[in-house]
């Protein structure tokens, strides 16, 4: 729990922040193998108000070949494979973007700053990473739930 912590902290201070970044609802999820963290933040676009990163890190010692992951979310699945050329950061055990979604919101006030974290456990109850990777060991699976952080 204190990498999670540690790796959000570090994460957000290196990220930097924007002018319209004055919130953040953070879902984390952690296995043996990984890390996974979505975030929902706002967004400056005529069509949505906010965006949906979600951020892999490597934990494990093995050299990553091959890598597939779907994200299940309330309005679909998300999915990917990384190419060859992101294994380095990968490797070095750097969190690599995987996608942003920009998802169909139930209403243009959902999720906003002041959502409470209730409707928001209820509405990302459901958030899960699957990840399908090949590494010097072997081929691998593991499906990873993502939980909200709350802040104090």
């Amino acid at each position: 729990m204190r990498r999670i912590v540690l790796f959000l902290m570090v994460f957000l201070l290196l990220g930097g922040c924007s002018a319209n970044d004055d919130w953040v609802h953070t879902f984390t999820g952690e296995s043996d193998n990984w890390i996974v963290v979505m975030e929902i933040r706002p967004i400056e676009n005529e069509h949505t108000t906010v965006v949906y990163p979600f951020y892999l890190t490597k934990k494990m010692d093995s050299e990553v070949t091959k890598l597939y992951y779907q994200a299940h979310l309330v309005n679909g699945k998300p999915s990917g494979n990384i190419e060859h050329i992101d294994f380095e950061e990968f490797n070095q055990k750097q969190p690599v973007l995987l996608f942003r979604e920009y998802p169909n919101l139930l209403s243009p006030d959902f999720p906003a700053k002041d959502t409470p974290n209730e409707q928001l456990e209820y509405y990302f109850s459901e958030l899960k990473m699957d990840i399908k990777w090949t590494d010097d060991r072997g081929e691998h699976q593991e499906q990873i739930p993502l939980k909200l952080q709350k802040v104090p």
